[in-house]
């Protein structure tokens, strides 16, 4: 009798640790790269929490814990003016709110945005070369807002080359999608599409959908737009949408994995999915982001 409860348990357990996974934020990182820029980060708004624009001196020295290799701090106001920037001390003093990427995305105004929400932080991503190269590649930096014992609001971010892309940075595109939707309903829908904005990165993209099943945009694979996806199933047969709206019942998001082409290929990869609920022009609508994980 004590083993058949001891069973029951466990399987009640194991079943919401399921349920929990499906339809909880991940609190923790993927990678160790990601966790360790986001400490970066926080490092350097502590100390000028502390310190001020004393601080600054510190994140130009060369081989310090502030610059070595590709790896450094800059520092902005919020309107744009760049006060701290370690590999051209020259570039310092410029307002580079217009700021953009090859693509034309708008990295100044979005680096601005990032902190001004409600948390004072965020992730941009863009192709940027590195020191002393001309070819753009993708870099990844996070942003953090710190005010200074003077009042003063600066912007403060660090980023990395080629970072594999991290479970919060898919979460957190879908909380901006939403907000954006949110705001501007589905007039919006050219913003999420758009490769100069901010929602489409490396394999990542937003897709979105009814609670029918009818697919409503996707930036990647545009020929299942105004079509039903409910029975639509991946390379190994699973119907990965109904398995999501039926999570979805219960729960305003949910993560779910399946295999999936990456954009521009024929060959079926792991992909994982955040799917979040939006209120949009009068119903609720499914706005998901997506993410290949390396093999």
């Amino acid at each position: 009798m004590k083993k058949i409860t001891y069973i029951v348990s466990l399987f009640f357990s194991i079943s919401l640790l399921f349920l929990f996974a499906c339809t909880s934020t991940p609190s923790q990182y993927d990678y160790k790269e990601t966790k360790d820029l986001v400490s970066f980060v926080n490092r350097a708004v502590d100390l000028i929490e502390k310190q001020g624009e004393e601080a600054f001196p510190q994140f130009r020295i060369k081989g310090s814990e502030w610059v070595h290799g590709d790896l450094y701090i800059f520092i902005w106001g919020l309107d744009g003016m760049r006060y701290v920037y370690p590999p051209d001390i020259s570039g310092e003093g410029k307002n580079m709110l217009d700021l953009k990427d090859i693509n034309g995305k708008p990295i100044g105004k979005l680096f601005v945005k990032a902190v001004s929400g409600k948390t004072g932080e965020g992730w941009v991503h863009y192709q940027w070369p590195k020191p002393n190269s001309e070819i753009p590649i993708w870099k990844s930096t996070f942003l953090k807002k710190a005010v200074a014992p003077s009042g003063k609001a600066y912007l403060v971010g660090s980023g990395l080359y080629e970072m594999p892309v991290d479970k919060v940075f898919v979460v957190y595109n879908v909380d901006q999608a939403v907000a954006l939707l949110e705001d501007k309903g589905k007039g919006a829908f050219g913003e999420l599409r758009s490769t100069s904005g901010p929602y489409r990165f490396m394999n990542s993209y937003i897709f979105i959908k009814d609670l029918k099943g009818n697919e409503l945009l996707n930036a990647a694979f545009p020929h299942l737009e105004g079509t039903n996806i409910m029975e639509l199933k991946d390379a190994d047969g699973q119907l990965f949408v109904k398995k999501e709206l039926e999570i979805l019942k219960n729960s305003d998001q949910c993560w779910n994995e399946y295999m999936w082409p990456k954009p521009g290929q024929k060959e079926a990869s792991l992909k994982r999915v955040f799917v979040k609920k939006a209120f949009v022009d009068g119903e609720i609508l499914v706005v998901g982001c997506c993410y290949y994980p390396p093999k």
